[in-house]
């Protein structure tokens, strides 16, 4: 079993990505959206349970890294850490 952990150095590349104060030295790192309509229900790694999410929300992917469950770990716009099986993640890049 993979266990996730959270890279603090690349959660804050994304807060400053989100504020709109990317480092001009690091680049920038793709977005990606949750399919569909709705809401999905997903664990979320830093408050350990399960949350629920809605879906066309944007996010940023901080690990490619499948668990055992297929799963890999999503920082969400709505200041989620999850882990969300990756076919329900659109690679939008930079929309």
């Amino acid at each position: 079993m993979h266990s996730h952990t959270v890279d603090k150095a690349l959660i804050r590349r994304v807060f400053n990505q989100l504020s709109g104060k990317p480092s001009k030295e690091e680049e920038l790192i793709p977005e990606v959206g949750i399919a569909g309509s709705g809401y999905i229900w997903c664990y979320e790694i830093v408050q350990k349970q399960i949350v629920r999410i809605s879906r066309g929300i944007k996010g940023y992917i901080l690990d490619h890294t499948l668990d055992n469950l297929n799963r890999i770990l999503v920082y969400t716009a709505a200041n989620d850490v999850i882990l969300i099986e990756e076919n329900e993640i659109i690679y939008t890049e930079f929309d």
